[in-house]
């Protein structure tokens, strides 16, 4: 896969990247959730553990989908950065299956694990160093043809 340079994203970017993404993962956390409580709860409210794993799934799938088929979700597209693995390639299933699980442990500890690109040699999170990939930053015009 050919990139314009093979720089890591920094911290600032990937967090912008995350943000605006976070609102798309709202969006469809509300539309299932609607459709969940119109379709098959009779109008009642839903929760529980199952629900709340119910929607940590449906995140990752949608994580997953960005970032196996195009590298990017729609928010890395906006800040120009691309999720690889260490060959350079756009991941596997399995591979943003590990990401997205060790990312929510980045999360969780107070957001350590994403701080800790900061004092990484390799800009690398927590979570980048234990899927094997990695986040960089595509150049400023990467998508002119």
């Amino acid at each position: 896969m050919q990139t314009a340079s093979n720089t890591q994203a920094k911290l600032w970017r990937r967090l912008a990247a995350m943000l605006y993404d976070s609102f798309l993962v709202i969006a469809l956390w509300l539309i299932t959730t609607a459709l969940m409580i119109a379709f098959f709860n009779n109008g009642k409210i839903i929760a529980g553990p199952s629900f709340q794993l119910f929607l940590y799934l449906e995140a990752g799938a949608f994580y997953a989908y960005f970032w196996h088929i195009k590298g990017q979700t729609l928010g890395m597209q906006v800040w120009k950065i691309r999720t690889i693995n260490d060959t350079g390639q756009i991941l596997t299933l399995g591979e943003c299956a590990v990401r997205f699980f060790f990312a929510t442990f980045s999360a969780m500890f107070l957001g350590l694990g994403f701080i800790w690109i900061l004092f990484d040699r390799e800009n690398l999170a927590w979570h980048d160093r234990a899927s094997g990939t990695r986040v960089i930053f595509l150049g400023s015009d990467p998508y002119r043809k």
